[in-house]
């Protein structure tokens, strides 16, 4: 079998969102991909931001480390373009999807997976159809469950979950142990959270689950990547996590928030505010 080998430097989130143009390229070429991951890569998301892959030795943020790798590794062999996986070592590299980072691609707007067809459109595709595919678990990982995964970045702030005390004997919380402190202290919230073991666990999971609601997160990029329904909270300066397709739901106010939810609870769809929203007048002078 022909094999070519990819480069990425990006982010988990990044790497994700890279996959319907790999996968493009095996159905145009027939070519399998050998994919090459870059640990230590340094990282600047925002003025204050923190992320959980930092460098083991200085703790400063990092793109991938080589536990962050590992557990990608498992996710990205179950997808049948790809040939071989594996932590950079300098080998060859004929496809740099990091060329990302050196085009003009809108970056950080617009749709992650769509920065790839701008600086290689002949792998432009269409997004609406699943591009992630796992096989299904012989663990009960979250059946009938909804996942919510939310990061310490990109968050929205006007957005308050306490809402979800109703539902908490559904949930299951799937983050770090600081996310899940964070999310059910802030929230007064008692939900299960799921430990997984690498990331086609998590892939698995959000196959499983009834539905999933999160922020711009790189699980965010999995449930899209899988067509799990989903519901994405926006964040205002960095919108780019689009979802396309059935069951799939982005947000930037409360309201339309638990609308969303309660659709996907079978609870139907309740007017908001009487009536459904309408835009505040322009402020025109006659």
């Amino acid at each position: 079998m022909k094999t070519t080998s990819f480069l990425h430097s990006g982010s988990i989130g990044d790497v994700w969102a890279s996959i319907p143009a790999m996968r493009e390229f095996y159905k145009k070429t027939g070519s399998k991909v050998d994919l090459y991951l870059v640990s230590g890569q340094k990282a600047f998301y925002y003025e204050g931001a923190t992320h959980p892959t930092t460098d083991p030795t200085t703790g400063s943020n990092v793109m991938l480390n080589d536990a962050a790798i590992n557990m990608m590794i498992p996710l990205l062999m179950e997808q049948e373009f790809i040939s071989s996986c594996a932590i950079w070592k300098h080998e060859k590299i004929l496809v740099d999807l990091n060329k990302i980072r050196d085009t003009f691609v809108n970056m950080p707007y617009h749709s992650l997976s769509k920065w790839y067809f701008y600086v290689y459109p002949d792998l432009t595709c269409n997004l609406a159809n699943q591009y992630i595919f796992v096989p299904d678990s012989s663990k009960n990982l979250a059946q009938n469950k909804i996942i919510i995964t939310r990061s310490e970045r990109y968050l929205n702030p006007n957005i308050n979950y306490k809402f979800i005390k109703k539902y908490e004997k559904e949930v299951l919380f799937v983050g770090t142990e600081l996310e899940y402190k964070i999310f059910t202290l802030r929230y007064n919230l008692s939900v299960e959270r799921l430990i997984i073991n690498n990331f086609l666990e998590l892939a698995q999971a959000l196959k499983q689950c009834k539905f999933h609601i999160s922020n711009q997160t790189q699980a965010a990029q999995i449930s899209e990547g899988l067509k799990t329904p989903r519901i994405i909270e926006l964040c205002s300066f960095a919108p780019n996590v689009d979802v396309v397709g059935e069951n799939a739901f982005e947000f930037y106010s409360q309201d339309a928030l638990e609308m969303f939810v309660r659709m996907l609870m079978g609870e139907g769809i309740v007017p908001i505010n009487n009536g459904f929203p309408l835009p505040p007048p322009l402020n025109v002078t006659p």
